[in-house]
């Protein structure tokens, strides 16, 4: 499977997937079903950064690994 989460992208996963890890470890979630269910959508999220790749994302089509590519010139095509 090819990359298909860009680096904004990443981050933020990686951050909230971490946020959601020290709510419970601090244990502001009270109960354990939501504690396990947090936990993995926290470690989905982490995952999915570390490795810039999203099941979700190919199931929809989505691709924001893809930079937009700067504007060229008539100078630039011309060879000048």
């Amino acid at each position: 499977m090819d990359k298909n989460v860009g680096p904004e992208d990443r981050v933020v996963r990686i951050v909230v997937g971490l946020a959601l890890g020290f709510l419970i470890y601090l244990g502001i979630i009270e109960s354990q079903i939501a504690n396990i269910i947090t936990g993995v959508i926290a470690a989905y999220l982490v995952i999915s950064g570390l490795l810039a790749r999203c099941i979700f994302y190919r199931m929809i089509d989505v691709d924001t690994a893809i930079q937009e590519q700067s504007y060229s010139t008539t100078d630039d095509r011309s060879g000048l």
